[in-house]
């Protein structure tokens, strides 16, 4: 035997790919329910090369079960799979319509054109849902933190990140047991607030919010006072609202004039002026602005002169009647009339029973002179 058989008979072992047997392990493929899986083959091992870099013969198999086997031009699907596979030049392999059966291990073994495995790759195929649009809430808590929550009602092993005015948050989540994720955040006031929330085959976003732990402030309350010395003292004060800051106009025109904040937070300023108009005090915090109505001071001395006496006139009122909207030369007194009361037959009756009553006693005076006078004139014997 020539000295350099071995060597060469090595040689041609490594070119068929007998000690260059390539095995990959868990390339793991996500689809949804229903969706489409590809289990794709990235490189093609040496061992093929003498047939253009495709091997000869791709064995699909899903645990022990064979799915398919292309073998050059002629690309078969077997069983249940016939109408739902596809298989490509390089060996790749295309299921649609996933179901929940589908998941699980599966792998390819590559031969070359004399039948030697040169390859074995590996695939774990799972099943998801998409997630769900994001539901974001808050509540301001006692140290005046924010506390900000996200969660999905749909989605498997979903991821949750933020963005705050479009920049990413570094706060990481504390999730809960049912899978909320919340973060703290040490501003009062956040805007533009965004979760986003993804797993392998989906990602979702919520809307965008604004969030507050502030009080609105107030409609301000101004009084003032005159000082002995002159001045006037001017105070500003609102019932409700975190934070206020104060400022004042006067005619329109703002005053340089600080604060001096008592125990309760009313602000107060001096003024050399006796007389201030359109004084305005206005109130603002980081959410909300309210004003003050306007009011003049005055703290002038005033002197009071005696009223003069109220005239009364006893005559009757005037009407003065006008014609196109101008004042006539007639002057008119207004009528006086008479209510005159009918009173019908009742009238009627009362009259007839007075003349019986009267004629009665005419008759009765009449004939008691007669009787008197003819007793009088009378013989005596």
């Amino acid at each position: 035997m020539p000295p350099l058989y071995p060597l060469c008979l090595l040689l041609s072992f490594l070119a068929q790919g007998f000690l260059a047997q390539v095995e990959q392990r868990n390339v793991t493929v996500y689809v949804s329910l229903g969706g489409q899986a590809e289990f794709i083959l990235h490189m093609t091992p040496s061992g093929c090369r003498e047939t253009e870099g495709i091997c000869y013969v791709y064995t699909w198999n899903k645990n022990i079960k064979s799915i398919a086997k292309f073998k050059g031009q002629n690309r078969t699907c077997r069983n249940d799979y016939q109408n739902r596979c596809k298989g490509y030049k390089n060996g790749s392999l295309l299921l649609s319509n996933i179901s929940t059966e589908d998941s699980g291990y599966y792998h390819v073994d590559l031969h070359n054109i004399t039948g030697v495995l040169v390859a074995k790759f590996w695939f774990l195929l799972q099943i998801q849902d998409p997630v769900s649009k994001p539901m974001v809430n808050y509540s301001c808590l006692e140290d005046g933190k924010i506390q900000v929550s996200c969660s999905v009602q749909n989605g498997t092993d979903p991821k949750y990140s933020w963005t705050k005015e479009g920049i990413s948050l570094m706060e990481n989540c504390t999730y809960s047991q049912n899978g909320i994720c919340t973060i703290l955040m040490t501003s009062q006031v956040l805007r533009e607030v965004i979760c986003i929330v993804k797993n392998q085959i989906s990602e979702n976003i919520s809307h965008s919010i604004n969030v507050s732990c502030l009080d609105p402030v107030s409609k301000p309350m101004v009084n003032y006072s005159c000082l002995e010395d002159g001045k006037i003292q001017v105070s500003c004060s609102v019932q409700n609202g975190t934070d206020p800051k104060y400022s004042w106009t006067k005619e329109g025109m703002s005053l340089m004039e600080n604060c001096t904040y008592s125990q309760n937070g009313i602000c107060t300023i001096l003024m050399t002026s006796q007389v201030l108009r359109e004084v305005i005090c206005i109130v603002k915090n980081q959410i909300s602005e309210n004003i003050s109505h306007s009011i003049n001071v005055s703290c002038l001395e005033t002197s009071t002169s005696a009223l003069a006496p109220t005239l009364i006139s006893n005559e009757l009122p005037v009407t003065n009647s006008t014609v196109e909207g101008k004042p006539s030369d007639n002057t008119t007194m207004p009528n006086k009339t008479k209510n005159v009361t009918s009173k019908g037959p009742e009238c009627l009756n009362h009259c007839i029973m007075k003349s019986a009553i009267g004629g009665s006693v005419v008759f009765l005076v009449t004939g008691l002179a007669l009787i008197l006078g003819c007793l009088c004139t009378m013989p005596k014997e």
